[in-house]
């Protein structure tokens, strides 16, 4: 059992090493293209079924957002994603550079981008308070809205809470004030059904790694794609937007990834529901003394994470002892640093959590072919090195 390195998640042995049906439709789709050497923008006879990989591959991806193919552009992932469309919505307001609404916990590439334009370019940004549950308000979003708000920029769901924010209502805000929306779905896309039609965004930046395919690749949906500027100009592939020879094998994992995703979506959501519900049963029969951090219902956050602080312990110290000793590797809601302003999690910190809490944090995530076993394992393993960590700080662990 470890962790899935493409997608954050607990696996078990098998699913790590591609032996499962998704990873597997994943693995087989690349090594098909090993030998198609054509390039797909040729003209040439050998490029016909290049030409189909990418065809598929957007197809597929716009199934899979509630889109048109015309709509999805290729990226490298959801950093490039998200600084695409904030970029292409920003450059064109420096002459009159005016004020931007997002939230304070999202993804990096979202706020050191916009950092960038209200440091270097004079643009004023209102960085949302979440509550204590993770979740940002429409009301809040409304009475942020300014006579020169350019552009909204928020998270559909956290990367360390798994937290979903209101998207639909903040899109008919937006539209009604004529201002562009732009959503993170990085995290989402591939968890629960998902479309930027219904939602009604105008930006949508998605990662193939985070539903089982390749990493360094994704796309960005743009509603209306002749209002967005290029973002690489050269030989005039993704329609002009984003120039560059295709990055074919990575492609045709996405393709598959994503057709796999759009036929399971349902299926594999609702299994995570279950796990979730058992490991949170199971850590609360456990002697540990843990607490939640954030939303827990299926309604209000994705079923396939679960944010947790074990009182008294470092959450390095356990995810280090986790993988070391069983195997086991979550992520950890602070990173080792000397300087404890740096190391603290800035999502927990903007939903006001203790810094005690906030350092005994570790996320908890598994993948769609995680076992009611491999649960258990995990508990079993976070007792024994808690009650180890606890031992060695010179504390006993009743239980």
């Amino acid at each position: 059992m470890s962790l899935h390195p493409d997608t954050n998640t607990l696996n078990s042995y098998f699913d790590y090493n591609a032996t499962t049906p998704m990873a597997g439709e994943t693995m087989a789709a690349i090594q098909a293209a090993l030998p198609l050497f054509a390039n797909p923008s040729s003209n040439t006879l050998l490029a016909k079924n290049t030409k189909h990989i990418v065809s598929t591959a957007r197809q597929n991806m716009a199934a899979l957002l509630g889109a048109k193919p015309e709509q999805i552009f290729f990226t490298s992932g959801g950093s490039e994603s998200n600084n695409w469309a904030i970029k292409g919505v920003l450059y064109p307001q420096l002459p009159k550079p005016g004020h931007i609404i997002t939230t304070a916990i999202e993804h990096p590439s979202v706020l050191s981008t916009l950092g960038y334009f209200e440091q270097e370019h004079g643009f004023s940004v209102t960085y949302l308070k979440p509550d204590h549950s993770g979740a940002i308000s429409t009301s809040q979003v409304e009475n942020a809205i300014k006579p020169n708000t350019q552009l909204i920029s928020i998270m559909t769901a956290n990367n360390e809470t798994g937290r979903l924010q209101p998207i639909e209502s903040i899109a008919k805000l937006a539209q009604q004030r004529a201002i562009p929306f732009h959503v993170d779905a990085v995290q989402q896309v591939g968890k629960t059904p998902f479309s930027c039609t219904e939602l009604g965004v105008d930006f949508a930046s998605v990662s193939a790694h985070k539903f089982y395919g390749p990493k360094g690749i994704g796309c960005l949906y743009i509603k209306e794609p002749h209002n967005l500027n290029p973002l690489i100009h050269g030989g005039g592939q993704e329609d002009g937007m984003r120039s560059g020879t295709e990055n074919l094998l990575a492609l045709s994992g996405l393709a598959a990834a994503a057709e796999q995703a759009s036929i399971h979506i349902e299926q594999w959501h609702g299994k995570a529901w279950q796990q979730k519900q058992l490991l949170m049963q199971l850590l609360d029969q456990s002697w540990l003394p843990v607490s939640f951090n954030g939303a827990l219902s299926n309604q209000d956050a994705l079923t396939n994470c679960l944010n947790a602080s074990i009182n008294g312990l470092r959450g390095e110290a356990l995810a280090l002892r986790l993988e070391l000793n069983h195997g086991i590797q979550v992520s950890i809601g602070s990173a080792c640093s000397n300087n404890k302003q740096k190391q603290l999690s800035h999502v927990l910190s903007a939903m006001q959590i203790s810094e005690q809490t906030i350092q005994s944090a570790i996320r908890i995530s598994f993948g769609q072919f995680t076992t009611e076993q491999d649960i258990r394992y995990l508990v079993a393993a976070l007792e024994a090195e808690a009650s180890a960590l606890l031992g060695i700080g010179g504390k006993i662990a009743n239980g």
